[in-house]
């Protein structure tokens, strides 16, 4: 008898106008956003093997090792100049077509700094899309036209299963036979979960053609396992809202009631307390007020710098640090050169002095003088106390500036939870490689290699070293096998294990409105 029941729904689902007309509508947007995506995760990877060639290179024309401690370096024959400090580079998710999740908000570079602790990436002009039509899908990705379309089709089938049929009759007819009630609410919970399922295949089978289809884009067996993570993930949303419809469709006995009710739920559920929770939070946060806070706190630290340097210079007969009076430089080199560069229109040529280019700890011709030791003495302590320093100047702007937002993330994500809607938007980043905790994941890499540089310089004395603030002629330093940032994305079961909290919210609610639609329907009156 489920089997009969499970037929009469689907034909009466399938040939309705709501569904047609909602298949329709979700197809076309789940394609035409991934056509528009896929153009700009082709730009996005590009620029990003273009820059990853570009920081190699980058490495092999550092002649100095102070260079990696400022963002300001101007090698011989190069204009515009280029930033000096490695970045670590983050490629683009060929999933966020399914769901952007963070990577809407968030960039995709972090500058390596020697004196600074890294906590947040920044959008760069490389990472720029070219795409003029992207802004018409600036915050669509299937997850979005899953909870809004797709939800909303869900919500409206089952609004009418049980109140429509008592108005049409055929409920007391079908309740006549010896077909209990639990066999017909398991049928019309089948058939409306594999109704559900068609636009759900369709749109991902077309939008995996369209990702097969592009350049750059390589899918691998983790891309499978997770596009079959989304796909079931995708099923159990839209069964919650199908659940939803049908527990109000056995509460009502009008069928006009009952859509009345589902548009209801659907826009509060799905639109309403989701941006809601969002809103009040960033609200609540007023990070301009906590970034105030923390760079006062920082401005403490380095002056204690400051004066500690200071007194270190004095300790040795100096005013000042960096006590570049102690070196002694052979001017008979010149001090001025040439730059030659191309803009694309034409060859070049400006004038400039080297050390107007250069950060202020460099100095060029030095002469190899007794004075020097010393000078290289102070430098070296006082360029590991700076290396301190800058970690106690983390340690007092971190819980404004880093701890702060993540607490208001977490607060967002467990409310987020309690809502259908919002657990599957968590879940479906995680899942997509997307998600805010795979990137605070890849800025915690991002530190460990900052580690790792200032390993390499310690086994190599570079602060207390010649090449620490020259590269005269059989001084340079050679920065070829310093450390490359490799970054280490999430396995599948590492996205799965922390996606559990969000499908065990989705469990539970799938659980507890089957139970309240069964026993609605069980008490339901169908005369």
């Amino acid at each position: 008898m489920i089997g009969i029941v499970f037929k009469k729904e689907m034909l009466s689902h399938l040939i309705s106008q709501r569904f047609a007309a909602c298949t329709l509508l979700a197809v076309v947007l789940i394609v035409a956003n991934g056509v528009l995506t896929t153009q700009t995760y082709v730009h996005k990877k590009a620029s990003y093997l273009t820059q990853r060639a570009v920081e190699n290179s980058k490495l092999h024309e550092i002649t100095y090792y102070s260079a990696l401690g400022s963002d300001w370096w101007l090698p011989p024959n190069a204009m515009p100049k280029p930033k000096a400090a490695p970045r670590a580079l983050r490629a683009p998710r060929p999933l966020a077509a399914f769901a952007r999740g963070a990577e809407r908000q968030l960039g995709q570079a972090v500058k390596v700094l020697l004196f600074e602790v890294p906590y947040q990436a920044e959008e760069v002009s490389p990472f720029q899309s070219s795409n003029p039509y992207l802004a018409i899908f600036a915050f669509f990705d299937v997850v979005y036209i899953f909870q809004l379309v797709l939800g909303l089709l869900a919500i409206l089938i089952a609004s009418e299963t049980v109140s429509g049929e008592k108005e049409d009759g055929t409920l007391r007819l079908m309740l006549t036979t010896n077909v209990s009630r639990a066999q017909v609410l398991t049928g019309k919970i089948l058939a409306g979960l594999t109704t559900l399922a068609i636009p759900t295949a369709l749109g991902f089978i077309l939008l995996m053609l369209v990702l097969l289809g592009t350049e750059y884009i390589e899918v691998g067996v983790g891309e499978w396992a997770r596009v079959g993570l989304l796909f079931a993930l995708s099923l159990l949303y839209l069964l919650v809202f199908y659940l939803i419809g049908l527990a109000i469709s056995c509460a009502t006995h009008r069928s006009a009631t009952s859509l009345i009710y589902a548009l209801f739920a659907w826009a509060l559920l799905a639109i309403v307390l989701p941006n809601g929770i969002s809103a009040w939070l960033n609200e609540q946060a007023n990070m301009g007020e906590k970034h105030t806070q923390a760079h006062h706190k920082a401005a403490q630290v380095w002056k204690e710098f400051d004066q500690e340097v200071t007194d270190l210079a004095r300790a040795h007969g100096q005013t000042k640090y960096f006590p570049t009076d102690m070196v002694e430089r052979d001017y008979s080199l010149s001090e001025r050169g040439t730059v030659t560069y191309d803009d694309g229109t034409g060859t070049y040529s400006n004038l400039y002095i080297k050390n107007e280019q250069r950060p202020h700890v460099y100095l060029s011709n030095v002469a190899d003088t007794p004075a020097l030791a010393k000078f290289q003495d102070i430098v070296r302590t006082g360029e590991r106390l700076r290396l301190k320093y800058a970690q106690r100047a983390w340690n007092e702007k971190a819980p404004l500036v880093e701890g702060f937002p993540r607490r208001i993330q977490r607060r967002n994500d467990q409310l987020q939870r309690l809502l259908p809607a919002g657990a599957y938007a968590q879940a479906a980043s995680l899942f997509a490689g997307t998600s805010r905790e795979e990137y605070f994941d890849f800025i915690d890499q991002v530190r460990t290699y900052r580690g790792q540089v200032i390993a390499f310089l310690e086994d190599r004395d570079a602060f207390g070293s010649r090449a620490w603030f020259n590269n005269d002629p059989g001084w340079g330093a050679d920065l070829r096998d310093l450390p490359r940032f490799h970054e280490r994305g999430w396995t599948v079961a590492e996205s799965l294990h922390h996606a559990w909290p969000a499908l065990i919210s989705l469990l539970l609610y799938a659980a507890v409105l089957f139970v309240l639609a069964n026993r609605l329907f069980a008490r339901y009156d169908a005369m």
